[in-house]
């Protein structure tokens, strides 16, 4: 039979006066001050009843790794917050989704901000999150850079919710690729025009390039040919937590 590890403080959070103690999955101690849990965080607040010192001195258990409450708990604390570009992406997608899960403000803005580095590399990946937790400005620029990926790969990744999402989205968005590509052939059969023939050709090359070639497209055709570059796969509006 297994034994349970014995556990262990964190050396970061051990304060002598803590009056709350929290459990990581992998059976790390943080001794903590619930004033500053409750200030920073919707949800430790709303649980506040539960963790009075009158109550003992059980130990809360989250499902959450000893890495991830480090960092989440920095933010929680008045000191200077983590560098979250050197924590590697699986563990940020795991510190991610216990921003939003405690609903921890002071972290979101540096969470977003650090997302959104990683759209170029894992587009996939963050337009699952985004649609899942209602980021509607990460989840369309996500959507945005991953036009050229295969259905297959999205659904390799994506929820099947935010999947079917994608489909309809992924759908629209190369339809009216198509009917630009069409005019702009059109367009080159009337007039020898070099610049628009290389900007389509890299269109065709890299599908995500149709947002930075706009401007030279718009030279050599109707507005309303490109509107398809403003299908957007979130709205403001969207709340998609399940």
């Amino acid at each position: 039979m297994a034994t349970t590890p014995t556990p262990r403080t964190s050396q970061r959070f051990c304060a002598s006066d803590a009056d709350l103690t929290i459990s990581s999955s992998d059976n790390v101690l943080f001794k903590v001050h619930r004033k500053h849990l409750e200030v920073h965080s919707d949800v430790f607040a709303d649980a506040a009843n539960a963790t009075r010192p009158e109550n003992g001195d059980e130990i809360v258990y989250l499902q959450e790794s000893s890495e991830v409450l480090e960092l989440l708990f920095q933010f929680m604390y008045r000191q200077r917050q983590p560098d979250l570009r050197h924590v590697e992406f699986p563990k940020f997608m795991e510190f991610a989704e216990a921003v939003d899960k405690y609903v921890v403000y002071s972290a979101l803005s540096a969470m977003e901000s650090q997302m959104r580095v990683h759209i170029t590399d894992h587009p996939l990946r963050v337009l699952d999150f985004s649609a899942i937790h209602g980021h509607a400005d990460l989840g369309n620029e996500a959507a945005r850079i991953a036009v050229g990926l295969s259905m297959s790969s999205a659904a390799a990744i994506l929820s099947p919710h935010t999947f079917t999402k994608w489909m309809a989205f992924h759908d629209e968005w190369h339809a009216g690729a198509m009917n630009a590509v069409a005019e702009f052939l059109s367009l080159l059969r009337r007039h020898s025009r070099e610049e628009l023939s290389s900007s389509l050709e890299a269109c065709v090359r890299d599908p995500k390039r149709w947002y930075t070639e706009r401007s030279t497209l718009q030279n050599y055709t109707w507005a309303n040919e490109l509107t398809f570059l403003d299908i957007e796969f979130m709205q403001p509006t969207d709340n998609d937590s399940l």
